[in-house]
């Protein structure tokens, strides 16, 4: 799942089928912003929180310690549409990624923190 923050400032990548959405208390996944990543996580139905490193990109997801590779790969394999992969690699910016999420994987996250789904026109 991929979802777009309020301010726009940043894009959290979940891992797929693992979130409170779908019944499952802890959700792990990895925050992108202008210039670099971070692992988050979701506890409950909490907010979702950064914790760890901070990552500067680009980079190669190979070169991510192997939590956050896991959550990576398993991202991409959910959706293999995602331009996650792009965006930590620099093949696309952040600001391409913000502006052109793929419709069928895309929320936003409204300013209570409620999901709003993204349809197509």
């Amino acid at each position: 799942m991929k979802t777009i923050g309020p301010d726009k400032t940043y894009i959290d990548y979940f891992q797929g089928g693992y979130c409170p959405q779908r019944g499952v208390t802890n959700c792990f996944g990895i925050r992108v912003e202008e210039g670099c990543c971070v692992a988050i996580a979701i506890v409950g139905d909490g907010q979702p929180f950064t914790f760890g490193k901070y990552f500067l990109l680009p980079l190669e997801s190979d070169t991510l310690p192997s939590p956050i590779r896991i959550v990576v790969d398993d991202h991409l394999l959910t959706y293999p549409s995602s331009d996650l992969d792009d965006v930590l690699a620099g093949k696309k910016s952040f600001q391409e990624a913000l502006h052109s999420p793929p419709e069928s994987e895309t929320q936003q996250t409204t300013a209570t923190g409620r999901v709003r789904l993204a349809h197509s026109s």
